[in-house]
């Protein structure tokens, strides 16, 4: 039998991004400003496009965002654990078959590059490791055989989280010029549409990396883009387009009173809106044992600095707080104290509405 971890490999799959490792209590770290592009700018290609038929909207500067260095608790709960449905099995199965596909795409590169292993940590290492030993000259390609589901772990929103499965993993020879191989071992998925993240180490009695978790430092970049965004629709000077999209995924009572709030902001008597001096602070970030997954509440200082329509500047401070979800989409805010004590939501943050992955 050749070396074992054929079936424990993972490479860059279309059907989402790994996790990233890291400490799983917050410390404090330099504090970092960042400067990001709005998204929807239209880029040098788009503005040479011929024979424009209006004048190009004027492009507004984006808001940067300093990130405070004040240490934040991480609260983890734990996942809970589900009755396994069919449904469960159907989306193991497809996640499965998906991770075979892209086993397949990397050892047709000569499975020689470590970086093409998206996985990282000890799993990652000993995955690259097996691959590389178990090369043979027939081309081979990776078939499942047969899989059962052992766990399956939700959020408390209902949400997928965790699938473990054990599976059975045929390595085929083309034309049967080799005798296929056969391995079976457990596999750790995550997400709602899952995807191999992890495998069980027999000789240790243990999972290769165990569980996920964000360090300070990568929770605080991944929030940024979403704050940015957030302060960017509120932003304006003479001739700039109005944003309001919100992007995939359903409605919900933060979306509903988000677009109210904007609609009221009135751009003919202030001509012009900017932010300055943000300052970004996350509060608190509630978590999982298991997986990196949760929301932040973080606390945004600064200043609005407003042009009304006979020319004067005004500026003013402000406090606000948001809550972003770090989930299977992009990071997103999905609930506003603008004014006052009162959250957009009313208390519905409808995790189970925008916590999927919309690919």
């Amino acid at each position: 039998m050749r070396p074992g971890l054929l079936v424990l490999a993972l490479v860059t799959a279309a059907c989402g991004a790994s996790p990233r490792e890291g400490a799983n209590v917050p410390t404090a770290a330099p504090s970092s400003e960042v400067a990001v592009s709005p998204p929807g700018l239209p880029s040098a290609e788009l503005a040479a496009s011929p024979a424009p038929t209006s004048a190009p909207s004027a492009s507004v500067e984006s808001p940067r965002v300093q990130f405070s260095a004040t240490p934040f608790p991480l609260v983890a709960s734990s996942l809970r654990v589900a009755p396994i449905d069919d449904e469960a099995g159907a989306v193991a199965g497809t996640g499965l078959l998906n991770y075979l596909e892209s086993l397949d795409r990397f050892r047709e590169t000569g499975a020689t590059d470590r970086t093409q292993l998206y996985l990282e940590g000890r799993f990652g290492d000993a995955v690259f490791a097996g691959l590389r030993a178990s090369a043979t000259p027939a081309k081979r390609k990776f078939a499942l055989g047969s899989f059962k589901v052992d766990r399956l772990l939700v959020k408390p929103w209902g949400v997928r989280a965790v699938v473990e499965v054990t599976a059975t993993i045929l390595d085929k020879a083309e034309g049967g010029i080799e005798p296929d191989q056969s391995e079976t071992g457990r596999l750790r998925m995550v997400g709602d549409k899952p995807f191999v993240v992890d495998g069980w180490d027999s000789a240790n009695r243990r999972w290769f990396n165990g569980p996920q978790a964000l360090t300070p430092e990568a929770l605080r970049s991944d929030v940024t883009q979403p704050l940015v965004n957030l302060l960017h629709s509120e932003t304006w000077i003479p001739g700039s387009a109005l944003e309001t999209a919100f992007g995939a995924g359903g409605d919900t009572p933060y979306f509903r009173a988000r677009h109210e709030y904007l609609n009221k902001l009135d751009r003919a008597a202030t001509p012009t809106r900017t932010f300055a001096d943000v300052i970004a602070t996350i509060e608190r970030y509630e978590t999982f044992n298991e997986i990196r997954d949760g929301v932040a509440t973080v606390r945004l200082n600064g200043t609005v600095v407003t042009t009304d329509s006979s020319g004067r500047t005004a500026r003013a401070p402000f406090e606000r707080r948001a809550v972003v979800l770090i989930g299977n989409w992009m990071p997103e805010v999905v609930d506003e104290q603008i004014t006052g004590a009162t959250w957009l939501s009313g208390g519905d943050l409808a995790l189970g509405v925008r916590d999927h992955n919309f690919a």
